[in-house]
């Protein structure tokens, strides 16, 4: 079935054994925050786990409709996610626990990131890494108010991992990035490709009928959230031609735009 970075899906029937394969990945974590979200989303059951292997329950589904009703369905998901909180940001042990609470979410991004453009990143984006330094910069303070609530992030909030079920709606897949930290991180995520306005609509209505809350310029606030992604992308020396290309043209998109 294909993965990622960190891990790879492996399907037999009914069953879907998740292995972990690179640096970072935790099975056991990722079965922790499965069996706590399942009971505010649609995610796979998880069926047992161990530190190599997380096997969940395949369930059935499509590709996420960008559509107003499936934006509102996805809205209404990523605030139930949302409304899990933590008294500070930062990553999680196996117990979900934040190891090491970061004093802000944009000092420990910037912290993470800004090593990153000093070596591959940096190497990689020339003349923009110094843009992108300066545009967090100027927007500093909008950031800081904007991230103060440490909620559930599940870091990786894209159409190929937000799917669509017959009967459920929204299936949420692949939590091995999930971290505590600003609800507008993963909002970037999902808005990183622009889709439809009617999609963003619905999303939005979604998402604070269902108890979430956006700021007025919450556009602008996810673009620049999501900068800190498109770093790490730009990090990876995997030679990907299309995605790099399509990491360089939306990293120009948002400098030009903020």
């Amino acid at each position: 079935m294909g993965g990622g970075l960190r891990s790879v899906n492996l399907r037999s029937g009914e069953l879907v054994a998740r292995v972990s394969v690179g640096d970072g990945a935790s099975p056991l974590r990722e079965a922790a925050l499965l069996r706590i979200v399942a009971e505010r989303v649609c995610v796979p059951e998880v069926l047992d786990a161990s530190d190599r292997v997380v096997i969940v329950r395949f369930v059935e589904h499509g590709p996420l409709p960008a559509t107003e009703a499936a934006g509102r369905t996805v809205g209404a998901t990523a605030a139930a996610i949302h409304a899990i909180r933590f008294d500070a940001p930062g990553l999680f042990d196996d117990t979900l626990r934040v190891r090491d609470p970061w004093t802000s979410a944009v000092d420990g991004l910037r912290e993470h990131v800004d090593a990153l453009l000093e070596g591959g990143a940096g190497r990689r984006l020339g003349a923009r890494a110094h843009d992108i330094r300066a545009l967090w910069d100027r927007h500093d303070a909008r950031l800081r108010a904007a991230t103060r609530a440490s909620v559930l992030v599940h870091s990786d909030f894209k159409p190929t991992n937000v799917k669509w079920t017959t009967d459920a709606g929204a299936l949420v897949l692949d939590w091995e990035f999930a971290w505590a930290g600003p609800a507008l991180f993963d909002i970037g995520q999902l808005m990183r490709w622009e889709p439809p306005a009617p999609f963003v609509a619905g999303f939005a209505a979604g998402y604070i009928d269902a108890g979430g809350t956006l700021p007025e310029d919450w556009r602008a606030l996810a673009r620049l959230l999501d900068l800190f992604n498109l770093v790490f992308f730009a990090d990876d020396e995997t030679n990907r031609p299309i995605r790099d290309r399509d990491v360089l043209d939306r990293i120009d998109t948002t400098l030009g735009a903020s």
